[in-house]
């Protein structure tokens, strides 16, 4: 395995010192990606939020800044990076606005329709099945919720070359925004908006469950 095929199985998974050092790493790196992506889609009335791939919990703080009164969940596969998310949420743990866990996001822990927001940073390109992972999220998803994929790491946009690259190496399961989109509505869900900042290289997709007695996952034109 050359070191850059050994950095990114980090990142798909920390471990160790190595894993710790990256998940803080992971909480500056991300930031500002973070900001722009909640910057494109309103999160004001969400009261139950799950963080998908928590990483070290820089954005379980930001959006406990932003939501004071939603009740936060983390999840993580990666022990290491769920001991950095702790240690950054200490506080806010303590007081009973976040909880985080380690779990699978092909199997989460929740009862159905438990959270109205669900957002993803920088991890869906190491999910076992993109497809039938979004439909998991999907079932523990409250009717008119959304779910919010951000990434930097995508085909097609300024950095498609180098993307594909570490797609590559990675085994990152990695597409086009169009086809994410397309991924989105085969996953059921509704209203899917694609954003792009083609500076930075980033995008941000959003998937809505429609409120119940509502179906059309027909992508906006």
């Amino acid at each position: 395995m050359g070191f850059l095929a050994w950095l990114l199985s980090q990142c798909r998974r920390p471990r160790g010192c190595v894993g710790r050092f990256l998940a803080r790493g992971m909480n500056r790196e991300h930031a500002p990606m973070t900001d722009w992506a909640l910057s494109q889609v309103s999160i004001r009335d969400s009261r139950c939020v799950l963080d998908v791939g928590c990483g070290g919990g820089a954005a379980l703080m930001k959006l406990a800044n932003l939501l004071p009164r939603a009740e936060l969940h983390g999840i993580d596969y990666s022990p290491e990076s769920l001991k950095i998310a702790a240690r950054t949420n200490r506080h806010l743990i303590r007081e009973g606005r976040i909880f985080i866990r380690e779990a699978n996001v092909s199997q989460l822990p929740y009862e159905n329709e438990h959270f109205d927001l669900i957002i993803a940073i920088e991890s869906h390109y190491f999910w076992p099945d993109l497809k039938e992972d979004l439909a998991e999220l999907r079932r523990v998803m409250r009717h008119g919720g959304k779910v919010i994929l951000v990434g930097g790491v995508y085909f097609g946009g300024k950095s498609d070359s180098r993307n594909r690259k570490l797609a590559a190496i990675g085994s990152m399961n990695c597409q086009t925004l169009a086809e994410l989109r397309e991924t989105l509505c085969e996953a059921e869900y509704a209203d899917v908006e694609v954003h792009e900042e083609w500076k930075k290289g980033w995008f941000c997709i959003v998937g809505h469950k429609p409120p119940r007695g509502e179906v059309d996952y027909t992508p906006d034109a």
